[in-house]
């Protein structure tokens, strides 16, 4: 768990600084999702969906246990969403893998492990939140404040600084748009997915006796 966090911080935004290499930008470039320079809210789109939806899904299989248990319930579900009645595919469901081993305090004990997980993994991801916050607009609302500073200061360099500001300005507004987004995105998913597993148990409880 300790790349954690650092692992959620570069999936939406750049880690590294001037200073790095330039193996170690390309490296950083290419776990970077997003590379547009327009602060806007497109970043809320499918494909923020998609990426969190495969992260859930990477974060779920790496903690799956090797016996059957509601990770493979809730695909065996999935795989089932063609059959009209609900209560007959979550009893199938259960049939397909009890034979397996699979019971239902098991069932629902997995299910309350994987939300416990989703609370685990949005702190993770608000402390990575929290980290881009402080690099990518604390950090840069600093290097502003000294910028207007040196204005005051040279006097003749005052058209150079001016266009250097004009651009950390629009460098602030798309990292917090980014992260805005994505902080959007990331709640909007593991929303879902909490009131899905919710759903799921309280249907386990009533369908399956």
């Amino acid at each position: 768990m300790a790349n954690l966090g650092k692992k959620i911080l570069s999936a939406f935004v750049e880690v590294n600084d001037n200073k790095k290499t330039e193996t170690e930008k390309n490296t950083t470039e290419a776990m970077t999702t997003f590379t547009g320079k327009t602060a806007n809210n497109s970043y809320t789109t499918q494909e923020n969906s998609s990426k969190f939806k495969e992260h859930f899904e990477k974060l779920f299989r790496e903690s799956n246990m090797p016996s059957p248990s509601y990770f493979e319930y809730s695909k065996m579900l999935a795989a089932m969403h063609t059959v009209p009645d609900e209560h007959i595919r979550f009893i199938t469901a259960f049939a397909g893998l009890s034979v397996q081993g699979l019971d239902k305090q098991t069932l629902l004990s997995t299910a309350a492990q994987y939300l416990q997980l989703l609370e685990t993994d949005a702190q993770h991801f608000q402390h990575s939140v929290d980290a881009a916050l402080k690099e990518k607009v604390a950090t840069k609302k600093q290097q502003l404040d000294e910028k207007e500073k040196r204005i005051q200061l040279l006097m003749q360099e005052i058209s150079t600084l001016q266009n250097d500001l004009l651009s950390t300005q629009a460098e602030i507004k798309e990292n917090e748009a980014r992260i805005e987004a994505n902080m959007a995105g990331y709640n909007y998913e593991s929303e879902d997915l909490k009131k899905s597993i919710t759903r799921d148990i309280e249907k386990i409880k009533s369908y399956i006796q």
